[in-house]
């Protein structure tokens, strides 16, 4: 039913569709917000690191901190919502980590901390797209690297 009476859902903004193309799902979806983005070249988002947060069971009892493993894939998140933005679509399957550059990590992030990753499209190749960037937490810098994403597994 339309009319001049019927509801219309306002369009979405390009950070919420870049968001909403992300395929991982709770609790692997660590994105929460994208922030910023330049289709197809930057994006910037956050997260809380929660309390109950399933990475924080066991690492490490009584000063827990956000393994490295799970600043990296944020990174990787944010770098494929940068990549795959604006005019470019998410790749059928989505991507893939292929290939992690240097990184460093700083400092620790805890429970309650604000990350916040700043991803930028370095290159692209063959398929292959290179991601550098950093992720902070409440301000501090926790992780800085690059890494490169693929395409992931065709569904079907």
């Amino acid at each position: 039913m339309s009319g001049p009476d019927s509801p219309v859902d306002p369009p979405l903004s390009p950070e919420r569709r870049a968001f909403l193309a992300l395929p991982h799902r709770p609790p692997m979806r660590l994105v929460e917000e994208v922030i910023a983005l330049v289709p197809g070249e930057s994006a910037r988002t956050t997260r809380v690191a929660h309390h109950a947060d399933f990475y924080f069971q066991g690492h490490f009892p009584g000063q827990p901190i956000v393994p490295a493993v799970i600043l990296v894939e944020m990174l990787a998140q944010t770098g494929g919502i940068a990549a795959c933005s604006g005019d470019i679509p998410m790749v059928a399957g989505g991507l893939r980590l292929a290939a992690l550059g240097g990184f460093k990590f700083p400092a620790a992030a805890g429970p309650g901390d604000v990350l916040e990753a700043t991803a930028r499209v370095a290159g692209r190749a063959a398929g292959l797209i290179k991601i550098e960037g950093e992720v902070t937490a409440s301000g501090r810098r926790v992780a800085v690297g690059s890494l490169t994403l693929a395409p992931g597994p065709s569904q079907g």
